[in-house]
């Protein structure tokens, strides 16, 4: 019997197993009181909290213990962190504002606020102060409106973020949190929709999404955070030859970067959307968080939407915000790609034939041939990290498109009007990112073996003028003896 080579389609064999939960569309007020309650309520130190956190992320590591792989990640990023450091909020490393929360609940009646009913906003907050906002009751708390909807926005975080969110997440949280933390920091690329086969009845949406943005002028900006073996969390490199044949050119910086986010919760109306961005590379640029005219920009999709007219089912936002997200890695991904082929268009282009005759040209020709080689060897260096950034980007939303889709197939078919724009508007918009995407990953395969080609060539041209000088040396020598 011949087997099939097309690929299976999960979600045609039991659509069932990706259908959203119909309790999900119910609230589960029964459920709300558990979300004030941290999964680590006592530990010794903050490795501690680290190890029983990430025990308490799941039905698994109960039995397993904590994940060693996701310790290895944290683990180093947190040795540094002082809970007392954290509370008191003096040290100066927890009082650089990175973060930014919006707490709502929905309206009741149509006579009441479109935005719903919202928490004070106390503007960016450090570190410190978003343990003292995260510490407060989601539910019930007195003189605050319920956060049923929750949308944080943290650039950079770091070792500090991690210990204020991993000491007052609920069990529910906690459940997707650890692999936030970990894929984040480990530069991965990601996209799925999860509900824990045991245990509770929850759901986590969660994108990665690691890239490179080429910067002009201006110094180079490190990433203060460091990984174990010291170096910084988030490479940043200059290009040495890539140059433009230009005395004014300014310097050139390509950063690596992320975009991570998880949307997790119990119902359509209990959930929390976290967003972690790399900004390190524009050095201390404050957090935009202004409000003109009544409009308030939405981080997490960049600012492209009006925070005040909320989305308040998570799997609409979920959409929107990747979608802005994965705009933002096309527009980034277009530009790094077409200034390295503006500046490889001059090597890359047939010069014809570069032998010289005489002895003055060769020697030319030499020292014209090792730069094209080392500007060949350079972008070489640069591309196939290009390539594999553009190609997971890819690769996880067919994956997605696959199986996971299928999660959302009610919203698709529906003309609802939870969301600005419809959709199945949005998952077309998608779409033409990632064949944009996907355009763009074979023109720069294409330049990168052009590029392995013209190295090899080069190379090859290098010996034989190298001969040819050495041995008309040697016939001169001969010469003056005679």
């Amino acid at each position: 019997m011949d087997v099939p080579t097309d690929r299976v389609n999960m979600a045609n064999i039991n659509s069932s197993a990706y259908a959203w939960n119909q309790e999900f569309f119910d609230r589960q007020i029964q459920k709300y009181p558990a979300e004030n309650i941290p999964a680590v309520a006592n530990f010794s130190s903050v490795f501690d909290l680290i190890k029983k956190f990430l025990s308490a992320s799941g039905d698994m590591e109960a039995f397993l213990g904590p994940s060693t792989y996701q310790m290895l990640e944290l683990e180093p990023l947190c040795t540094s962190c002082s809970m007392d450091d954290l509370i008191s909020g003096t040290d100066p490393r927890v009082t650089r504002p990175m973060a930014l929360l919006d707490d709502r609940c929905r309206r009741m009646h149509h006579s009441e606020p479109p935005g719903g009913h919202m928490r004070r906003d106390r503007g960016p907050l450090s570190s410190s102060q978003l343990l003292q906002e995260l510490r407060k009751s989601r539910y019930g708390c007195i003189s605050e409106t319920d956060a049923a909807r929750r949308l944080l926005y943290v650039a950079n975080p770091d070792c500090w973020v991690i210990v204020a969110l991993a000491s007052t997440a609920s069990s529910v949280q906690a459940t997707f949190l650890a692999d936030l933390f970990y894929k984040y920091l480990g530069s991965r690329t990601s996209l799925g929709i999860h509900r824990p086969m045991r245990g509770p009845l929850v759901f986590g949406l969660e994108f990665h999404l690691q890239f490179y943005v080429w910067c002009e002028g201006g110094p180079q900006f490190r990433d203060f955070r460091k990984k174990r073996n010291g170096k910084p969390l988030r490479q940043s490199r200059q290009p040495y030859y890539l140059k433009l044949d230009d005395e004014n050119e300014p310097q050139v910086h390509i950063y690596e970067t992320q975009v991570s986010c998880l949307i997790a919760g119990i119902d359509e109306d209990s959930w929390v959307a976290y967003q972690f961005v790399d900004t390190y590379y524009k050095g201390d640029k404050p957090l935009e968080q202004g409000e003109q005219h009544g409009v308030k920009p939405d981080p997490l999709t960049g600012g492209l939407f009006d925070a005040n007219l909320p989305i308040w089912t998570p799997r609409e936002y979920f959409l929107i915000v990747y979608e802005c997200r994965l705009k933002q890695v096309r527009h980034a991904m277009h530009n790094l790609v077409a200034r390295l082929f503006l500046r490889l268009e001059p090597y890359t282009q047939d010069e014809g034939d570069m032998t010289a005759s005489s002895h003055e040209g060769i020697v030319e020709s030499m020292g014209q041939k090792k730069l094209t080689q080392q500007v060949l060897n350079e972008a070489n260096r640069f591309l196939p990290q290009t390539i594999h950034s553009i190609c997971k980007a890819i690769e996880v939303w067919d994956r997605f498109s696959r199986r996971d889709l299928a999660y959302l197939s009610d919203i698709l078919k529906s003309d609802s009007k939870k969301s600005p724009i419809p959709s199945v508007k949005v998952v077309t918009m998608i779409e033409d990112h990632i064949d944009a995407l996907r355009d763009l990953q074979r023109r720069a395969e294409e330049q990168r073996d052009l590029c392995t080609g013209l190295a090899r060539k080069v190379c090859e041209g290098r010996r034989r003028e190298g001969a040819n000088l050495r041995g008309k040396a040697y016939g001169s020598s001969w010469k003056c003896r005679l």
